[in-house]
């Protein structure tokens, strides 16, 4: 599978006389039908990126290629479509209208047949001729969404898309997002939304002080190198003895006669099980241990060293 996106160590320098490097060697990889989301806090640097990778504003340094297509030439932008965090509308339109509108700015024939299709795959159909100024915004994002599939777009750029939205507007947003995977569709999306990017991204990459700070598979960021062990005793002082004895392992005693235990390496894993079954306890689980993207966040913010397995910078 080729790669649609590729940027390689790009920059972003600003300012005259006191220079400002507010995009610091991002490298970035997306492949057809991946879903990949920029995290960072305001100021990251992630709306910068996308804007040159869209060529919005320039690259100082490093190289960016779209479809083969070097970023920012015209080829580049073809079957690429962008929806910034803030659009004006315009209100006198109905939905069905701004679509046509759309795709006749593009060009492209406004076949009834074409327009129904893709506000159907948004669920917009019924509310085609529904001014836009009574749309919520949920519901003004998803015409913005079929007005670039109409336009044929195979990669999709979404700056804080879920910012403003009520739960039921998340919800429909994150399954309109699966479904363009499904569909083959690229998607980069930058939010703050950090537990709802971990339910719809392949990737997620780290943002701090303009550089990626950690980058990698969800599987990957999210499992650290702890496995958790459950153990189920007897009776209480059966348990407490045992936990008496394994005093160097970190563990906390549970109700009514269970030890939950957290084991850095697979040495001491296999020996702790041994010991675990020869003084007559039983496992009720042994699972590695995850953290949520939301914990991981605040750890790498914070200065923490993530116990993880992946996240390659």
């Amino acid at each position: 599978m080729g790669e649609l996106l590729v940027a390689e160590k790009i920059s972003k320098v600003v300012g005259w006389l006191k220079k400002e490097t507010i995009v610091d060697q991002v490298s970035i990889t997306l492949y057809p039908g991946q879903i990949m989301g920029f995290l960072g806090p305001n100021g990251a640097g992630k709306t910068t990126t996308m804007k040159m990778l869209l060529g919005l504003t320039s690259i100082t340094s490093g190289s960016a290629r779209i479809s083969g297509a070097p970023v920012p030439t015209p080829a580049s932008r073809i079957g690429v479509g962008f929806l910034p965090e803030a659009i004006q509308h315009p209100s006198h339109l109905s939905v069905g209208e701004y679509v046509r509108f759309h795709a006749r700015l593009s060009g492209l024939p406004d076949h009834d047949s074409e327009i129904e299709e893709q506000l159907r795959n948004v669920e917009m159909w019924d509310y085609r001729d529904r001014p836009l100024r009574e749309c919520s915004k949920g519901m003004r994002q998803r015409a913005d969404i079929a007005r670039l599939l109409l336009c044929r777009a195979r990669l999709i750029f979404l700056d804080e898309p879920f910012s403003g939205l009520d739960p039921c507007g998340q919800v429909m947003l994150k399954e309109l997002l699966v479904s363009l995977k499904e569909q083959n569709i690229s998607v980069l999306v930058n939010s703050h939304a950090a537990g709802i990017l971990a339910d719809v991204c392949d990737r997620v990459c780290m943002m701090n002080h303009g550089r990626i700070i950690l980058s990698d598979t969800l599987e990957k960021l999210l499992t650290t190198s702890k496995t958790r062990v459950i153990a189920q005793f007897s009776n209480t002082a059966a348990a407490s003895d045992f936990a008496a004895k394994q005093s160097a392992v970190p563990h906390r005693m549970q109700e009514p006669a269970d030890i939950e235990f957290l084991i850095e390496d697979s040495c001491g894993l296999n020996e702790l099980i041994k010991a675990i079954m020869a003084a007559g306890g039983q496992l009720t689980a042994v699972a590695p241990v995850t953290l949520t993207l939301d914990q991981l966040f605040v750890k790498v913010l914070s200065g923490q060293r993530p116990e993880v397995t992946g996240g390659n910078a």
